[in-house]
């Protein structure tokens, strides 16, 4: 299934992963989308400045192949 959304907005990775989808009278009008590549999350209904990755501020995105670059890493909450 297409979204529109194949790559990540974050990491421009494409293991995006289709979660869950907003339903009203039967038919989609949002959709939650995750990067399995660096764990974000977005609804495709945000606006451009946040999941468009060419309107994006660069100073957000991540590269996870540069772990190093980002030095604390918070554990995952029990």
């Amino acid at each position: 299934m297409s979204t529109g959304m194949e790559v990540c907005p974050r990491c421009r990775g494409t293991e995006v992963e289709m979660q869950y989808q907003g339903k009203e009278d039967g038919r989609v009008i949002w959709s939650i989308l995750h990067c399995r590549r660096c764990s974000f999350s977005w609804r495709d209904s945000e606006p451009p400045e946040s999941i468009v990755p060419e309107k994006r501020d660069p100073f957000f995105n991540v590269n996870p192949d540069d772990i190093n670059r980002y030095p604390i890493v918070l554990a995952p909450t029990p």
